[in-house]
């Protein structure tokens, strides 16, 4: 029988959770190590904690390391001592130097959250709700250094975005199909010889990273149906939200409404949670004041009825 050959997995968040456990259950490897990034502070007082990804390796007694660098001599040194045949990374956080895609025998690979070449980048799944698209899915990619383009490895076939979908909803879906794709080319990869497809340049689009401030609605300069797929996007971070004077206020649920033109002007909170935006109008369903919790749209107009027929801003009031 042949002996499973260590890998070294590499991943952080939550979604990379099922990746790691399929492999840590396929017979044709040994997770020898994972790399993950370092206990951040959390929660209301900002305790240090473990990522998904190290908590899920401690309870399969997995040995980690958590380097603030990937390429760092510390890293390397780990890297070395677990020698790899193979990695495999999924949502690290971390863009790995040439001297670490070295060190593995059989090289690299990225398990990625869209059908490359598109949404190459760090946000993929929130770039795919954004665009409307209608599907999506997983590629196994042999990474290089130029960003999301090495050859293609593998993919799943494509996923479809449902009406209401979640940038945590589809990522959730998309995390269980990467555990099943990598399960399924594994044995492929640890022979080294899997069947790798160049990306087409032509049909590259990429995403960045995604900054706090781009949850604010801009009513004017944004369409109902924009808004729509923010609020999707962007939850659960950095959420959608917008603010009454000097008042923050989070966007938890909305829908777009089919109505009239409405001559009221862009922002204008109307009754029954109506706002008008650059094109077209939205209903609010649920919102969350500051130092409020979560409440239903209707509750909120009862506590604060002085809040209908006011203008919503994306930054508070001077």
């Amino acid at each position: 029988m042949t002996r499973p050959k260590p890998i070294v997995f590499m991943g952080s968040p939550a979604t990379a959770v099922p990746t790691l456990r399929a492999l840590a259950a396929h017979p044709a490897c040994r997770v020898a190590g994972v790399f993950t990034q370092p206990d951040r502070p959390a929660g209301r007082h900002r305790r240090l904690q473990p990522s998904a990804v190290r908590a899920a390796a401690d309870a399969l007694a997995i040995p980690v390391a958590t380097p603030e660098q990937a390429g760092s001599l510390e890293a390397l040194a780990a890297l070395r001592a677990w020698a790899p045949e193979l990695v495999i990374v999924c949502a690290y956080g971390r863009l790995l130097p040439q001297r670490v895609l070295d060190v593995p025998r059989l090289g690299a690979y990225n398990v990625h959250f869209s059908l490359l070449p598109r949404w190459r980048g760090a946000s993929p799944v929130q770039a795919a709700i954004l665009a409307g698209d209608a599907v999506t899915g997983v590629s196994l990619q042999r990474m290089v250094l130029a960003l999301d383009a090495g050859a293609i490895a593998a993919e799943t076939s494509p996923l479809p975005i449902l009406a209401r979908d979640t940038a945590a909803t589809l990522a959730d879906r998309l995390a269980a199909a990467a555990a099943e794709l990598v399960r399924e080319h594994l044995v492929r990869l640890l022979a080294g010889d899997p069947p790798l497809r160049e990306q087409d340049p032509a049909r590259v689009t990429l995403c960045r990273t995604i900054r706090k401030e781009q949850g604010a609605v801009d009513w004017a300069a944004e369409t109902a149906i924009e808004v729509e797929r923010k609020r999707r996007a962007f939850t659960p971070w950095p959420g959608c939200y917008t603010y009454l004077d000097r008042r923050r206020l989070a966007l938890i649920d909305l829908e777009i409404v089919d109505l009239p033109h409405h001559p009221a002007p862009p922002g204008l909170l109307l009754p029954g949670g109506l706002v008008t935006c650059r094109e077209g109008s939205v209903r609010l369903l649920a919102v969350k004041a500051e130092g409020k919790a979560a409440m239903p749209f209707a509750a909120f107009a009862n506590g604060m009825p002085d809040a209908i027929g006011r203008r919503l801003a994306p930054v508070p009031a001077a």
